[in-house]
């Protein structure tokens, strides 16, 4: 058997996992790897002078065996000096509730756990205790649901603050080394019977490669999954650059420029939008590549082209751009402020003040180009003036134009997407449209020679 001790290291090296006086928390089940990275850890934490501290978390999934594990773990932390976080939870009824798998509900409130004590103690990284069998099984059962690279990369060996010690070491080496070291884990039985998918490749399929194929293909898929790893990191780097070319992210959504879309290479685009969706949601849960097949679909079709994908998120054509944008019920943007001369007129909600004041049409020396500042003749102003949104029915009559087109029209012709038509404030006089903020006055509201008294709307942005 190897020394694995100085296997351990070397993979710290390799991967540079570790450094010196750094604080660990150790990801402890009770079961064989996680006990054999806990002792191992121990071993090297002199050289190393780590800070080591454990937790556990009782998921009650298996009823009194979850709470023998839980006690299995105090005693063992406390016989070694180790300080250990427990936690119960019923993981069962939190899957439920949030429509998740259980391994997805103990994922993510295991790493939760693990996050906070290492908030709590100070500590720097997480080790977990995935070996070589769990990167093979991981990269076969990849692989049979026709993942692609990304999937075939399996198990990263650190990612952030996460680190995996154990994952050039193979199974049967842990066994041998906790009954060496008399460790006597916790043994979970489902983990022996082929009733998942998971556990027949684990206890069927890749005995079954090794008698007849390849005796070695843990090491084998393990230097597959580097190679693919290194060349992965590669293609996301690249398409990192391509997303900063292609499109416009902020907090909301992203917008992406469909012309250059499609100049992009077919083994960049996919990732160019699984990044996107990863930077708007946070993660790529539930997204499979039959989603990233229909957002590219999107890409030869008109405006108004939409799909809904897994987390809620819509992506949809809006004239050159392909948006991807949480999908949320529309907000309401009705919006009505009776407009005064001579004051602020503050219209909070958008951050802009108004201002109104009259002039003799013979002073006026000279119009300002300034989209945000217009002269008006006020003598055709029949009402009072009020900044509003659209309505229903509006028409609007743009300058240098010859007769009226309903709003909506006009939105069309200047390409502005739906989606952002409410949120356009506009001055109105009773039921006619005056002026579109920073985009277009009327015609009919417009200075003439015969104009005497004109009103100046200015609009100032941001804080006064």
């Amino acid at each position: 058997m190897r020394d694995l001790p100085q296997v351990v290291e070397e993979t710290i090296k390799k991967y540079n996992m570790l450094d010196y006086g750094d604080g660990v928390v150790v990801g402890l089940s009770g079961g064989p790897d996680s006990m054999c990275l806990l002792h191992v850890l121990m071993e090297l934490r002199e050289t190393w002078g780590l800070k080591i501290f454990a937790a556990h978390l009782n998921h009650q999934f298996r009823g009194k065996e979850a709470d023998e594990d839980a006690l299995y773990v105090r005693e063992k932390c406390e016989e070694w000096g180790i300080d250990v976080f427990v936690q119960v939870f019923d993981v069962p009824a939190y899957a439920k509730k949030k429509g998740l798998s259980s391994e997805e509900a103990g994922r993510e409130i295991r790493y939760k756990l693990f996050y906070e004590v290492a908030k709590k103690v100070g500590a720097n990284k997480i080790a977990i205790a995935h070996n070589m069998n769990d990167n093979a099984e991981t990269v076969l059962m990849n692989l049979f649901r026709g993942s692609g690279i990304e999937g075939l990369k399996g198990i990263e060996a650190k990612r952030g603050e996460i680190i995996r010690p154990l994952i050039n070491v193979r199974r049967d080496e842990i066994e041998a080394y906790c009954s060496e070291k008399g460790l006597n884990p916790r043994i979970d039985k489902t983990n022996l019977q082929p009733i998942y998918g998971r556990n027949k490749v684990r206890l069927e399929l890749i005995p079954y490669i090794e008698k007849n194929f390849n005796s070695n293909i843990m090491s084998t898929l393990q230097r597959f999954s580097d190679i693919v790893a290194i060349e992965n990191d590669f293609l996301n780097e690249e398409a990192e650059k391509k997303l900063l070319d292609v499109a416009i992210v902020d907090g909301n959504s992203i917008k992406y420029n469909i012309n250059k879309m499609h100049d992009i290479h077919p083994a960049l685009l996919r990732r160019v939008i699984r990044i996107g969706i990863e930077k708007l949601t946070g993660s790529l849960r539930g997204i499979e590549y039959k989603n990233i097949e229909s957002v590219v679909d999107l890409l030869n079709k008109g405006t108004g082209a939409a799909v809904i994908l897994p987390q809620n998120i819509k992506a949809y054509i809006s004239y050159n751009n392909l948006v991807l944008s949480i999908n949320t019920k529309p907000e309401n943007y009705k919006y009505y402020l009776e407009l005064e001369y001579d004051k602020d007129n503050i219209a909070q909600s958008f951050d802009l003040t108004v201002r109104l004041r009259t002039i003799e049409a013979s002073k006026i020396a000279d119009i300002e180009k300034d989209k945000y500042k217009v002269y008006i003749d006020k003598g055709k102003v029949k009402d009072k003036l009020v900044l509003r949104n659209r309505s229903d029915g509006d028409v609007f009559s743009p300058i240098g134009l010859k007769g009226s087109k309903k709003l909506k029209e006009y939105f069309i012709d200047e390409k502005i997407p739906r989606e952002e038509r409410d949120k356009i404030l506009l001055i109105a006089d009773g039921k006619e449209i005056v002026w579109i903020l920073g985009r277009r006055l009327s015609e009919k509201y417009k200075i003439t020679k015969e104009t005497k008294e004109a009103i100046i709307i200015n609009v100032i942005k941001g804080d006064l």
